[in-house]
């Protein structure tokens, strides 16, 4: 873990092992974030805020990513289920979002990941892939195809004009 994560969930007394994005919600199918850069982290007992300035900046290494990244090798299986299981949290507050805007989503986030907020659901996993970092070592390279392994499967699962396929399959899996 980065050192700024340890120190947060030693002082507010976090469980570092369980911890989560916690969104503020209005009761009507809406959460609300105002800074992405500010995450508040719970382990569902307490929370503390997190101040991340860019996922850049939570970039570690150079190592390249295994060429069978798009078949989620068994080495990545603790990260894919960290952010896809954070996700559901997401649906179980918003519904189930399109396979296309999470298509665009992830899209935006391997092109650019300190680019310019898509909305809320953007801002989401913004928050949770800076979490992601701060729990595990990714170079940038990693982050690229592990994100792109994500975009994957959204357009496997995505059917046009609009579908939730991915949201269902992942209520399903996990």
């Amino acid at each position: 873990m980065l050192p700024s994560l340890v120190e947060l969930a030693q002082s507010v007394g976090l469980d570092p092992e369980r911890l989560k994005i916690a969104c503020e919600t209005d009761g009507q199918k809406r959460i609300r974030i105002d800074n992405r850069n500010t995450i508040t982290l719970t382990d569902d007992h307490k929370k503390g805020c997190w101040m991340v300035p860019s996922l850049h900046e939570l970039f570690r290494g150079n190592q390249l990513p295994p060429p069978d990244m798009d078949h989620y090798p068994e080495e990545y299986h603790a990260l894919f289920f960290f952010v896809e299981s954070q996700l559901l949290t997401l649906f179980d507050s918003m519904g189930d979002r399109t396979d296309q805007e999470l298509e665009e989503v992830y899209s935006a986030l391997r092109r650019r990941p300190d680019g310019r907020s898509l909305g809320v659901t953007h801002d989401f996993l913004w928050q949770v892939t800076a979490l992601l970092l701060g729990c595990y070592a990714l170079s940038q390279a990693e982050f690229e195809a592990f994100v792109g392994a994500l975009l994957s499967s959204t357009r496997k699962w995505g059917l046009r004009p609009v579908s939730r396929n991915y949201a269902a399959y992942l209520r399903k899996t996990l």
